[in-house]
């Protein structure tokens, strides 16, 4: 069945590529992997920045629904091959007994956050040590880590989990260049990088202030985007910084579904063409291994089903997912960035 399915989808792209690549300078695009993705870079951008000015709570809507489980698959495939079962295992009790308010997860002094990164930390260790990768120096690393997030987390956790939220989207465009088998491919990554900085200090900076939807003579915040304005900027309260903060929030959570899901896959291929989905869903299992592979489906159909049956229950279980996502993605891929595995 699932063949199948890749299978039309890939026919109905063919279909569709035939179609719009009939002149010769988008083949040639298309066909060089490292133009292939500065278009998407710029394409998405054109898409994504005005959304992210003038109707933010579009993406932080239909973003995570979309492309927020998927996006967590394309990045954990990286931890550990198919020995990711356990931290699925660990990752599905954390948030059961944290639903549930139930164990240290909630303890009343327990600051929002501290949790992830417990359970990522524990992980950590028994990830490496079932894989037999145990390595001393980056067991410390990750007790350093720990420690100085939970610290953090501890002293400000506002601003921890908006920080985090934010730097996290940052880890994707590192990942990026890293992965990269092609110096072509790592000059697109790192230019996109740059831009991507660009942005965020045009937006910081107030020079695209004059496009914010307005409400009087402050920002206009829709539904309870000023809620997540706060939390990304709890140290004022400015409005105009609220929505900035909010607008790159939201920005660099869009584009950074782009580069888990299509940049980082691509860079690591060695071929010039796109990946089919055939193929693409080929890697992750050989990289998940079969055991993992189906947990990580039905948790994305069950977190998917939980956003239509109870929306504010099926946010809360993604949002305590992003932020130990951000953890885990230090304490993880950091220490690992030379050891990316190549699609063939």
């Amino acid at each position: 069945m699932e063949n199948v399915a890749t299978l039309r989808v890939d026919r109905i792209r063919a279909r569709t590529l035939h179609f719009i690549l009939k002149p010769s300078i988008l083949r040639h695009v298309y066909g060089q992997a490292h133009l292939r993705l500065s278009l998407g870079v710029l394409l998405s951008t054109l898409v994504y920045l005005p959304l992210s000015i003038l109707k933010p709570e579009l993406l932080l809507l239909f973003g995570p629904m979309i492309m927020g489980y998927p996006h967590l698959v394309a990045s954990y495939r990286y931890i550990a091959h198919k020995k990711f079962i356990f931290f699925i295992l660990m990752t599905a009790v954390a948030i059961i007994l944290h639903l549930s308010k139930v164990g240290f997860l909630q303890h009343e002094v327990l600051p929002f956050g501290v949790w992830q990164i417990v359970v990522a930390t524990i992980s950590l260790f028994v990830v490496r040590i079932m894989a037999r990768e145990f390595k001393l120096l980056e067991m410390l690393y990750g007790l350093i880590v720990c420690i100085t997030l939970i610290s953090l987390a501890w002293k400000e956790p506002i601003i921890y989990v908006g920080g985090t939220l934010i730097l996290h989207n940052w880890i994707a465009y590192i990942y990026w260049i890293f992965s990269c088998k092609e110096s072509k491919r790592r000059t697109t990554a790192i230019v996109s990088t740059i831009f991507f900085l660009v942005i965020h200090y045009l937006v910081l900076a107030g020079r695209l202030d004059h496009w914010f939807p307005l409400q009087g003579d402050a920002p206009q915040f829709t539904g309870e985007t000023h809620v997540t304005g706060w939390y990304l900027a709890s140290w004022t309260s400015d409005p105009w910084v609220w929505y900035r903060f909010l607008v790159i929030y939201v920005f660099g959570l869009s584009m950074h579904y782009f580069v888990w899901l299509k940049a980082i896959p691509e860079s690591l291929a060695t071929v010039q063409h796109p990946l089919s989905f055939r193929a693409t869903i080929k890697n992750i299992r050989q990289e998940l291994g079969n055991k993992t592979w189906i947990m990580t489906s039905l948790a994305i159909i069950a977190g998917l089903a939980m956003w239509c049956w109870a929306f504010k229950l099926g946010s809360s279980i993604y949002f305590e997912l992003a932020i130990l996502h951000g953890a885990l993605e230090v304490l993880f891929l950091f220490p690992k960035l030379k050891m990316w595995p190549t699609h063939r």
